[in-house]
């Protein structure tokens, strides 16, 4: 059968159309486009992550128990008096069967530690100020009880050497008589000529005689020191306390110290008083016993 040139076409395309609708049939299907990554979150310039933030939620009483106390300005703190007082009272600077809680009469404050080294003294704990000092020591025979002699004598060395330029000393022995260094009684530099001179001397010191403190605390007012240390551990004769009291016209204060701890009366303590000075009941021995020297 012939066909129409108009009838031909027609055909053509009707094939096509047939031909394209099978090809779409057997291509495969398209696979679906993955979905975008995340990306990882980037804290913007100068701020922080959502776990960073949550980190500074933290509350600040956890901050406290995390860092340990200290001072708000994050310097060492200084003790106040209070709290100097009770460590200066520790059990091992405690006469026996005493706690830190008992009164201890005659264990003075130090009343210079904000004065340089060399305008300040020590002896057995009592503190003064000033450029020359003197020690006037009991060598009575009764110092050879409990140590009392070689305890006098260690502290006064450690007090001596401690002294610096341009500090003086002098010290004076005493019991019936006077005994001062070779050349005494003078203002002595506290250079390490005459510290080695004191060392050598108290080898030659013994205990004997009786305690009679008066001629030697007249020699040593009359040298017009800062302040005098008067150490001893017997009770003096009768009168001495207005001798020294009448002698002492410069107000001198006379620092006393009491290796018997208050048994021999109450001497040192009056002394002290009447002249401005401190008094310290020091008893003990080498063997520990009693309040060591400091």
């Amino acid at each position: 059968m012939r066909l129409s040139h108009r009838s031909t076409v027609a055909l053509g395309l009707v094939l096509l159309v047939a031909a394209g609708g099978l090809a779409a049939q057997d291509a495969p299907a398209s696979k679906p486009a993955p979905p975008p990554a995340k990306s990882k979150a980037q804290p913007a310039p100068g701020g922080k992550t959502a776990k960073a933030k949550e980190k500074d939620k933290t509350r600040p009483q956890d901050k406290d128990k995390a860092k340990p106390k200290s001072d708000p300005s994050g310097e060492t703190r200084v003790l106040t008096k209070a709290e100097a007082e009770a460590r200066r009272r520790s059990p091992f600077l405690l006469p026996p069967g005493a706690s830190p809680g008992d009164p201890q009469p005659g264990y003075e404050v130090d009343d210079a530690r904000d004065e340089p080294p060399w305008r300040q003294a020590a002896f057995f704990g009592i503190r003064a100020r000033g450029r020359f000092f003197i020690y006037v020591v009991d060598q009575s025979g009764s110092m050879i009880d409990d140590d009392r002699l070689t305890r006098a004598t260690i502290e006064l060395r450690r007090s001596v050497f401690a002294l610096q330029s341009p500090q003086q000393f002098e010290v004076i022995f005493y019991n019936d008589e006077t005994t001062t260094m070779p050349g005494g009684p003078i203002p002595r530099p506290a250079d390490q000529h005459n510290k080695d001179l004191l060392t050598a001397w108290l080898r030659l010191i013994d205990p004997d005689g009786e305690t009679s403190p008066r001629r030697a605390i007249k020699q040593a007012l009359a040298l017009r020191p800062d302040a005098v240390f008067l150490l001893s551990d017997g009770e003096f004769p009768d009168g001495t306390v207005e001798a020294v009291a009448g002698a002492n016209t410069r107000n001198i204060p006379i620092h006393c110290i009491d290796l018997a701890g208050g048994l021999a009366g109450d001497h040192l303590q009056r002394i002290a008083h009447d002249s401005g000075g401190r008094y310290a009941s020091r008893p003990g021995n080498l063997q520990g016993g009693g309040v060591p020297a400091r």
